[in-house]
C-alpha cells in the first residue's frame, strides 16, 4: 500500500497535463515485470506426474490395484483415492480413463 501511494505521490508531482498518465508513473512501475511459475501450474505438472504413474502402474498390474499400490509403494486406499481424483476405472482387470 506505501509504495502504491508513493508511486501516486510521484505521478501527481511529475504530471504534466490534467489526468495522471501510465507515463507519469515512476519507472519501476510501468516495468511489466516477469511473470513467476505460478503455484496452480506446478500443481498440475505435479498431479500430472502422478496420474501417469499411477496409469503405468495399472497397465503393469493389469489393473489389479493391490498389484499397482505395490508397485507404486502406497497403500490401496492411496490407489483408490488417486484413481478417484482423476477419473481412472478399471473394468475386467483393465483400466479405462474415463473421459473428461
Amino acid at each position: 500500500v506505501r509504495e502504491l501511494k508513493s508511486a501516486f505521490e510521484y505521478a501527481f508531482v511529475t504530471c504534466q497535463g490534467l489526468m495522471i498518465q501510465p507515463r507519469d508513473l515512476p519507472p519501476d512501475i510501468i516495468r511489466t515485470p516477469t511473470p513467476l511459475p505460478s503455484a496452480v501450474s506446478a500443481e498440475g505438472t505435479r498431479d500430472d506426474t502422478k496420474k501417469r504413474r499411477l496409469i503405468e502402474a495399472l497397465e503393469q498390474a493389469g489393473g489389479n490395484q493391490s498389484q499397482a499400490a505395490e508397485i507404486l509403494g502406497v497403500t490401496r486406499v492411496t490407489v483408490w483415492n488417486q484413481m478417484r481424483k482423476y477419473g481412472i476405472t478399471t473394468k475386467q482387470n483393465r483400466f479405462a480413463k474415463e473421459i473428461q
